[in-house]
């Protein structure tokens, strides 16, 4: 009996709750986008690209504008960075005047490469436009960023049967205005805000202001009136081409230097290895050592007169001293250090030579053929009978060591 009423009260309990909960909360529908795939995730303008290929159009996306759209056509400009060389404001301007239409998105009219010739100006609006969530902390309404948009009588309507749009997508911008305020627009389009879009003409072409950009975005053209309105704005017909160029985006620098250079670059990393290939340690000589042996007399003769003929007979005879030198220093203590005449005292007394005539073959004086030879042939009887003695042991240098204290 007790368990029986314990089962009771637990399912009172219970549908008392689910009561509860079923007038406390609220269920509705909530729409969920499908996330972007494939290009469309990249492209803002995917679903305007593919709109104007449903209707007959061209569609070209380029990623510059070095090259302008053929006479005639529309461009989409949408890149903040179009005039990042001078010349372009200047072709650009020029192709509008024999025949393009451009279309620019509000926030580039008032862009500095387009001051001076571009006949549309910012206004501050008449009203600006307010999205405001049903109740605190709440989101905004499905379509509370929808407004009603309107061609003006003195225009001619994009479509016959209607000149009222309803589109869809936040607009807080200014409206836009013709600089000459009493010129008729081609073409132009009013809201509370005041005028979103206008059409002005130059030369043959035309200039095309749209404010509320956002309605173009693949997130909004489907909604409402925004797709027949992007087909106004764009002028789509059949066979009309239309160009995008919605970033300045160019092919890195590694692959563009590739592309332009290759044999450049072939050539200098080939130059590079032989270079480093060249400095690398090797794991050997060259060539092979030649043999150690004395040079015959002939070689000798022909060695000498070879130098002789390119530097004189100075130069020979300096480079014999060196030579002297250079064996004296290896075999006597201290040669360096010496005085000159020192010098000349010391090689006498390690050679047995006359100290006078070594003297007098070592100054630096006027010859001729006979006397050089005579002194090259001196001092080279020298050098040969130092290199004959011991070389001197290497110097050792010792300090005295202090006696130990007691």
């Amino acid at each position: 009996m007790k368990d029986r009423l314990i089962l009771i009260l637990l399912g009172m309990l219970l549908l008392a709750g689910g009561a509860w909960l079923m007038s406390a909360t609220e269920w509705t529908d909530v729409d969920t986008p499908t996330p972007a795939k494939g290009e469309a995730l990249s492209n803002p303008l995917y679903a305007t690209e593919k709109l104007l290929q449903a209707l007959g159009a061209r569609v070209v996306r380029q990623k510059s504008l070095d090259a302008m759209p053929p006479p005639g056509a529309r461009l989409v400009l949408v890149s903040r960075n179009w005039d990042l060389f001078p010349e372009r404001a200047q072709r650009l301007r020029a192709w509008v005047a024999q025949g393009g239409q451009l279309v620019i998105p509000g926030f580039l009219a008032g862009h500095a490469s387009l001051k001076g010739w571009l006949p549309v100006t910012e206004a501050n609006a008449l009203r600006p436009q307010t999205v405001t969530p049903s109740r605190p902390f709440g989101k905004p309404a499905k379509d509370a960023d929808c407004r009603a948009l309107e061609e003006p009588p003195e225009v001619m309507p994009s479509y016959r049967d209607s000149r009222m749009f309803r589109v869809c997508g936040v607009y807080f911008g200014p409206q836009y205005l013709p600089v000459n305020r009493e010129a008729t627009p081609l073409w132009s389009l009013r809201g509370t805000a005041g005028t979103e879009a206008v059409r002005m003409q130059i030369g043959q072409g035309t200039v095309t202001v749209l404010g509320g950009w956002a309605l173009l975005n693949n997130n909004n053209l489907l909604r409402a009136d925004n797709a027949q309105l992007a087909a106004a704005v764009l002028q789509a017909r059949a066979g009309a081409e239309v160009w995008f160029v919605a970033e300045e985006a160019r092919e890195p620098f590694a692959p563009w230097l590739w592309h332009q250079a290759w044999a450049a670059l072939l050539l200098g990393l080939l130059a590079l290895a032989l270079a480093l290939w060249r400095a690398s340690v090797r794991f050997g000589p060259l060539a092979p050592s030649a043999p150690a042996h004395r040079r015959s007399m002939a070689e000798q003769v022909r060695g000498t007169a070879r130098f002789l003929h390119m530097h004189g007979p100075k130069a020979l005879h300096a480079a014999q001293l060196r030579a002297l030198h250079a064996s004296a220093a290896r075999q006597l203590p201290r040669f360096s250090q010496l005085e000159p005449a020192r010098r000349t005292r010391e090689i006498a007394r390690a050679t047995g030579l006359d100290a006078q005539l070594l003297e007098r073959a070592q100054a630096d004086r006027a010859r001729n053929r006979g006397v050089l030879a005579a002194d090259l042939e001196l001092i080279e009887t020298a050098r040969r009978r130092l290199d004959a003695r011991e070389p001197l042991p290497p110097a050792v240098s010792s300090t005295p060591s202090s006696a130990p204290s007691s």
